[in-house]
């Protein structure tokens, strides 16, 4: 886990937090500019959230995340995936899952 990025970034600490605490993930990364440390000062948090494949609906989607980030001082796009699809898609070289796998950051593990 790269304990160092959200040590160093206290927005992306608290967005963590919240997420954590919103979802109850499994895992959550960070991919894109930021994980590929390319990020300019507009940039937005790209996060992957990966949850149990038998949570509730309303955690299996990304509009609750643009409520409990709301406030936050940067903006963050937020992919919600459950665990079964998103392990099966890893293995699809050209897919999301594999990218975020590949090139992004573990911010989160349960």
């Amino acid at each position: 886990m790269t304990d160092h990025l959200i040590s160093q970034d206290p927005r992306l600490a608290e967005i963590v937090r919240r997420l954590v605490e919103a979802y109850q993930p499994e895992r959550i990364y960070l991919f894109g500019s930021m994980a590929r440390g390319e990020a300019g000062p507009d940039s937005d948090y790209d996060l992957l959230v990966v949850v149990p494949d038998d949570a509730p609906p309303e955690r299996r989607q990304s509009t609750l995340a643009y409520e409990v980030l709301w406030g936050t001082d940067r903006a963050a796009d937020v992919i919600v995936w459950e665990r079964a699809r998103f392990e099966r898609r890893a293995s699809v070289v050209c897919s999301l899952p594999a990218t975020v796998v590949r090139e992004g950051k573990l911010l989160y593990a349960a």
